[in-house]
C-alpha cells in the first residue's frame, strides 16, 4: 500500500518543519517491515495533519534569545520488547527551533535519572556541535556563555555537576558522563525547568492533545521570549 514511502514523507516533514510529529514518525519507523491496518491509519492520520498544516513553518524572532538553549527530556516507560526507553531535544535560537531530534535509548535505564543522565548526554553532543558551528561561521558573539541545558530531573541535573559515585550511578557507562565535562569546561550549564515547561517532553511519549497543543505552539516558535531559570550560585 506504499507505507514506506508515506513514512519517508512524513519522516521528511518531522525532521524538516514539523517537530511535533517527530514522535510518532518514530513509532511508525518502528513497523516499517511489517506495518499493519492500525500503522497505515495513524500514517495517514499524521500525513493529513501534516497537510492541514502545509501553509505554515517555523517563526523566528527578532527580540527572541540569540544563543542556543537546550531542552531534554526522557521517558521512563521502557519499551517492552527490550527494555528501552525514549529520549529527545530541542534547541532554541531567536525563539525558534533550529535542531531537536529523538530515539530510543541505545541502553536500558534502571531509573529515572539514569535515562535522563543518558538523555543529557545526547543533547550535549548536539549543543556541541551547534557551538562549533557558531565559531566556524565567526557567530561567536550568540555564545557568550555557557548553553543551558534545562531537564526537569534534579538528580540528573546534580550528576552532571558533580562527581559524585554513588550505588545509583556506579555503572554508568563512561560515554554518558561527556555532558559532566562539558559543564566542567563552561560550554552548558544545566539546570532545572518545570515539566510543563519542558517543551522537549512530547518527544518522550504521545501527550494528551491539551499538552500537544501548548507545547506544538512553542515548536512552531510561535510563543514568547523564553524565559531560563539563572544558573545556581556558587557556594
Amino acid at each position: 500500500m506504499g507505507y514506506m514511502n508515506i513514512v519517508g514523507s512524513l519522516l521528511w516533514g518531522a525532521r524538516n518543519c514539523y517537530p511535533e510529529m517527530l514522535y510518532g514518525v518514530t513509532q511508525c519507523c518502528r513497523l516499517m517491515s511489517k506495518p499493519d491496518a492500525k500503522a497505515w491509519s495513524c500514517a495517514c492520520h499524521m500525513l493529513q495533519y501534516m497537510y492541514s498544516q502545509k501553509t505554515r513553518g517555523i517563526r523566528f524572532r527578532s527580540d527572541g534569545d540569540g544563543s542556543p538553549i537546550c531542552y531534554y527530556d526522557s521517558s521512563n516507560k521502557a519499551d517492552p520488547s527490550d527494555g528501552k526507553s525514549q529520549w529527545g531535544y530541542c534547541i532554541y535560537m531567536f525563539n525558534g527551533p533550529i535542531d531537536w531530534g529523538c530515539k530510543k535509548h541505545n541502553h536500558v535505564g534502571v531509573s529515572s535519572h539514569h535515562n535522563e543522565y543518558m538523555a543529557l548526554s545526547h543533547a550535549t553532543k548536539a549543543v556541541m556541535w551547534i557551538r562549533q558551528l557558531l565559531v566556524e561561521m565567526q557567530l561567536q558573539e550568540y555564545i557568550p556563555e555557557p548553553t543551558p541545558m534545562l531537564g526537569d530531573n534534579d538528580q540528573a541535573t546534580l550528576l552532571s555537576q558533580q562527581e559524585m559515585v554513588t550505588n545509583g550511578n556506579k555503572f554508568y557507562l563512561l560515554d554518558y558522563h561527556y555532558s559532566r565535562e562539558a559543564v566542567k569546561e563552561g560550554h552548558t550549564s544545566t539546570r532545572r525547568v518545570d515539566t510543563k515547561a519542558n517543551y522537549s517532553d512530547m518527544f518522550t511519549k504521545a501527550v494528551p492533545k491539551i499538552d500537544l497543543e501548548r507545547l506544538g505552539e512553542t515548536l512552531k516558535g510561535n510563543n514568547g521570549v523564553h524565559q531560563v531559570t539563572p544558573p545556581p550560585k556558587a557556594e
